[in-house]
């Protein structure tokens, strides 16, 4: 609903009130819209106009027409955050930092966090955010260019798909999702719609993870005989048990918060944060990690692009009411005869190839051919593309409409390692996956670990 218009408005609020969003060219056709709305663009150049006839003042600031090195609110990528509590909370104040980019509206079911979310947009001098608990009413109320969120796995497959169809362009955190069919539907919805995805795989953008890649892509190391990832142990301390007759905090709509899951008792051990370490809401610490070094393995050995075709694992659970592995090795074949292994046992990826070894990990990097890290590749080369700021990138990707460096395909098929090593460790099976089919072979108790049913009435499709 639109708010009834004040007496007097300031002019950029006025232009706010009265422009209305344009549609950025698609990838990789445009998507349609209502006739009945005015582009943006075409409006200001009629703003004066406006103003002079409905009298209100003709002096407009310089941020309102974009002037002083600012961006006029037409051509202002207008930004929704979903999911704010941590790290889409981290994501969404790095969007808002670029120039051009203006938070309008966010959504989380804790409202204390949206409330100290939009005291500090505030404090930046932004003007305040509409504030929702329910992203249907945002969808229905909002006209966003792009959406950010650092939602529970377990919501990213709903929300997603939501926001897709809405021809919003999405930054959404890793997984790519808690089951690899909500990652196919994520990944379907991205190309049917048109739309813009990256994902909050950021190592893809850090200077010594992209040197690490180029080394190997260019065959520094020479033919790659094996690589080892780790991702580090779940070595989480649990939080107290819960008092007898302990509920939700009544800032918080836990039932939404659930939301597709099945229905669970609150219980503080597996909220905030922690519902990684349980399976109704999380992958472990294995999902949770494998957007990361194991990511940038598999985008060095160029293996970002197709799905393993097995399996096999082994791992250690955590006590109750944790039910996710804390420690665990499991290695992933591909069809070249190339295999993986992926390990908590360490941090970083360990390549060895036929002239010497790298070792990568957060801040590090060693070597074992002297000056090799600081040697020049020449023109030739193949270079990581996009570019070092992982922000930055996907503003510039909403804008240009290219596919960006964390692109959905990339999330896809790495969050599958992960998948497929839940799968195994649990069902303690050596596995074989058909990819194009979405299943494991010859093993239905497998894959029926590779989707889930939603709880009514929440749907991968429209809601």
């Amino acid at each position: 609903m639109v708010p009834s218009l004040p007496i007097l408005l300031s002019s950029e609020r006025f232009l706010r009130y009265l422009c209305l969003k344009s549609t950025p060219t698609p990838i990789p056709t445009p998507i349609p819209k209502s006739m009945s709305q005015l582009n943006r663009r075409s409006f200001l150049k009629n703003s004066a106009l406006a103003g002079a006839v409905l009298g209100f003042p003709s002096i407009i600031p310089a941020s309102a027409l974009g002037k002083d090195g600012t961006v006029a609110p037409s051509n202002r990528l207008q930004l929704v955050g979903l999911g704010l509590k941590a790290q889409g909370g981290g994501d969404m104040r790095q969007l808002m930092s670029k120039k051009g980019v203006q938070v309008i509206a966010i959504c989380d079911v804790d409202r204390r966090v949206l409330k100290s979310t939009s005291e500090a947009i505030v404090k930046k001098g932004l003007s305040a955010p509409n504030q929702y608990t329910d992203f249907r009413e945002l969808l229905a109320k909002e006209k966003p260019d792009a959406a950010v969120h650092g939602l529970p796995d377990h919501w990213h497959g709903v929300i997603s798909c939501a926001l897709l169809r809405a021809g919003i362009d999405v930054y959404g955190e890793k997984p790519l999702a808690k089951t690899w069919a909500e990652g196919k539907a994520i990944a379907d919805a991205v190309k049917e719609n048109g739309r813009v995805w990256q994902t909050g795989m950021w190592q893809r953008s850090t200077p010594n993870f992209r040197r690490g890649v180029e080394l190997v892509r260019n065959g520094m190391l020479g033919k790659i005989l094996k690589v080892e990832v780790g991702t580090g142990p779940n070595a989480q301390v649990m939080p107290p048990a819960p008092q007898p007759g302990e509920k939700a905090p009544a800032e918080v709509d836990y039932d939404m918060w659930v939301g597709p899951s099945s229905e669970f008792a609150y219980d503080p051990r597996v909220f905030h944060f922690h519902w990684r370490w349980h399976t109704n809401f999380g992958g472990g610490m294995l999902l949770d990690w494998v957007c990361h070094h194991p990511d940038i393995a598999a985008w060095a050995m160029a293996k970002d692009a197709e799905f393993p075709v097995a399996v096999e694992g082994t791992g250690e659970l955590r006590e109750a009411p944790w039910n996710t592995h804390s420690k665990y090795d499991y290695t992933v074949h591909y069809a070249d005869g190339f295999h993986m292994s992926v390990s908590s046992s360490f941090m970083g990826m360990r390549f060895h190839g036929e002239k010497g070894e790298l070792f990568v990990t957060r801040g590090k990097q060693e070597c074992s051919i002297p000056g090799l890290w600081e040697k020049d590749l020449g023109p030739d080369a193949w270079r990581c593309p996009g570019t070092t700021d992982h922000y930055q990138e996907f503003v510039d990707c909403v804008q240009s409409r290219r596919r960006p460096i964390s692109h959905v395909m990339a999330a896809h098929h790495t969050t599958t390692i992960g998948h497929l090593g839940n799968a195994a460790i649990f069902t303690g099976r050596k596995l074989k996956f058909d990819g194009a089919a979405g299943k494991f072979i010859d093993d239905a108790g497998a894959t029926a670990m590779l989707s889930r049913e939603l709880r009514k009435p929440w749907s991968l499709e429209k809601i």
